[in-house]
């Protein structure tokens, strides 16, 4: 009997993650249109929140409508970013670091998937720009290396 409720379990965990993961590639398909929702952790990067709209309207990602209101979204993409110290050779740059978390929820909230911690870092190899280096790691990282392999799953 313990077997049986055991397996009864792991087939309703197997079909309940199998839906989500459905759900998510549903969700976040080519064309749909998303709703940012920008974080700035210590309200300290305000040039953030165009640097991502930029990011994900630009070239190199362009994969979804973005709106200005949950109420014409498929989904919610919140952006967290956070600065980190200052670069004292590159007093110019936009800082020494920036990290940047994504995640996307469906409209009721409920998280769906959510990225590792990326950092952009302020360097000759970047620009100097930290936030630049950490927009191209939410792009090719987070979202094409992280959120399209996983909704493929």
């Amino acid at each position: 009997m313990k077997k049986i409720t055991l397996l009864l379990i792991a087939l309703c965990l197997a079909i309940h993650i199998k839906a989500q993961g459905e759900t998510l590639k549903e969700l976040i398909a080519e064309g749909n249109k998303a709703y940012v929702e920008f974080v700035d952790v210590k309200k300290n990067i305000p040039e953030a929140q165009e640097a991502i709209h930029n990011i994900l309207v630009g070239e190199e990602w362009n994969r979804w409508q973005l709106v200005d209101s949950k109420e014409e979204a498929d989904f919610i993409l919140k952006v967290s970013v956070e600065k980190k110290g200052v670069n004292l050779l590159s007093l110019a740059s936009d800082g020494a670091r920036v990290r940047v978390i994504a995640e996307v929820s469906d409209l009721n909230g409920k998280r769906l998937w959510k990225s590792k911690r990326y950092q952009g870092n302020a360097s000759i190899f970047t620009g100097f720009s930290a936030l630049d280096d950490a927009m191209r790691k939410l792009v090719r990282r987070a979202l094409k290396k992280g959120l399209l392999e996983e909704s493929e799953k």
